[in-house]
């Protein structure tokens, strides 16, 4: 049963309850309203049980009164129409009871929640917004509010406003906040490169660095920062804090250590890491940079037999690909027929699965920061 719909039951019962309880069954038996309502009551049953839910909602929404003792079950009425899709019905209902003078606070904050949830649902942003603003002056503590807020900001891509709206969740005690924070000056640092703004990047990954210490994005950015500005030093600091908080994303740091180690001069001490963390945890992506190396200090030797290990011990589409092309000018070990393999192997290569969202199981062969599926920020880990 879908989840509207079992809410839609839930509703019956309660209206059930109500219309039992209501003035009209307090006349005598044969009262010509109570007998209507009853057998309006048993008709809707009647729609829902035989699926037809749409006709069910109409007869239900026709039986109640807006009155003080209804106003639950209408709200209730209106999300379910938000969640069929009827974001203009569901409009009209929560605006019918917000119009209505004899509200109590409690009512009155249910009623702009759920127009301010059919808004967003119908994309209707500004209205949204302004809502959900009004809601948090009302209940500064309100957390969904803020939550609400901060999806709508994040939707809009209105980053400085989603880092505020964050950080006061934070305060507030939300766990997740913090990691959210740091992804919001990921993209204010992201936007603030494009327009080369180099003091609004490194303040907004340090801001984000000092949120989430651990927060893999921030740092390779920042690292890009201080190399492209010669600060080499500040560079590698960063590179080993993320090796030591996050070594399962090793594949992404080879990049940034080549160049770390390369601009200081340290030819050997890049190859001596690479070596080390392919020990500790073999993968492609070390085998084919520690060849790489190999090849550009010419060693080529030692590339060969290097190669030739990893081909045996963990044969792969990667492996095999960049076996090809390596080897491609040495006839003795490679012949013409690999040529039209290596294309196969390439297209191969690009289908293939090598980040998974450890929230939704969301699969993707490109990092995605933030996981379309289920939204989640970093929650994307390497297959």
């Amino acid at each position: 049963m879908d989840i509207w719909l079992f809410s839609l039951v839930l509703v019956a019962i309660l209206i059930g309850w109500i219309i039992g309880r209501w003035k009209p069954f307090t006349k005598k038996p044969s009262s010509n309203s109570a007998v209507s309502y009853s057998e309006s009551y048993i008709k809707g049953l009647n729609y829902l049980l035989s699926d037809d839910s749409h006709k069910a909602v109409e007869i239900f929404s026709e039986l109640i009164k807006v009155d003080t003792e209804t106003i639950e079950v209408h709200i209730a009425l209106g999300n379910l129409y938000r969640s069929k899709g009827e974001v203009d019905r569901a409009i009209k209902v929560h605006q019918n009871l917000l119009a209505r003078p004899n509200l109590d606070k409690s009512q009155r904050n249910m009623a702009i929640a759920a127009l301010a949830n059919d808004y967003l649902k119908g994309g209707l942003l500004d209205r949204a917004e302004k809502l959900y603003k009004e809601l948090i002056q009302l209940e500064p503590g309100d957390l969904v509010a803020y939550r609400n807020l901060l999806d709508l900001y994040i939707t809009e891509k209105s980053w400085h406003e989603a880092a505020q709206c964050a950080q006061i969740l934070h305060e507030l005690g939300d766990r997740d906040a913090v990691l959210i924070l740091s992804q919001c000056y990921c993209e204010i640092a992201d936007v603030a490169i494009t327009s080369g703004n180099n003091k609004l990047v490194r303040e907004s990954l340090e801001k984000a660095l000092n949120a989430d210490q651990t927060c893999v994005r921030a740092g390779l950015l920042l690292i890009k920062h201080y190399m492209g500005t010669n600060n080499t030093a500040a560079a590698k600091k960063i590179f080993h804090r993320l090796i030591k908080h996050n070594p399962e994303y090793m594949d992404l740091y080879i990049t940034p250590a080549r160049e770390i180690y390369l601009q200081a001069n340290e030819t050997r001490g890049f190859q001596k890491f690479l070596q080390n963390q392919y020990q500790k945890q073999p993968s492609n992506r070390l085998a084919i940079a520690l060849i790489e190396h190999y090849a550009s200090v010419n060693q080529i030797e030692k590339a060969r037999q290097f190669l030739s290990e990893v081909l045996d011990k963990s044969p792969s589409f990667e492996a095999y690909e960049f076996a090809l092309r390596f080897l491609k000018s040495d006839p003795a070990h490679l012949s013409d027929t690999w040529s039209g393999l290596s294309s196969f192997l390439k297209s191969m290569q690009n289908k293939k699965i090598e980040f998974i969202c450890s929230q939704c199981g969301y699969e993707s062969h490109a990092i995605q920061w933030n996981c379309p599926s289920c939204r989640h920020w970093s929650s994307m880990k390497p297959v």
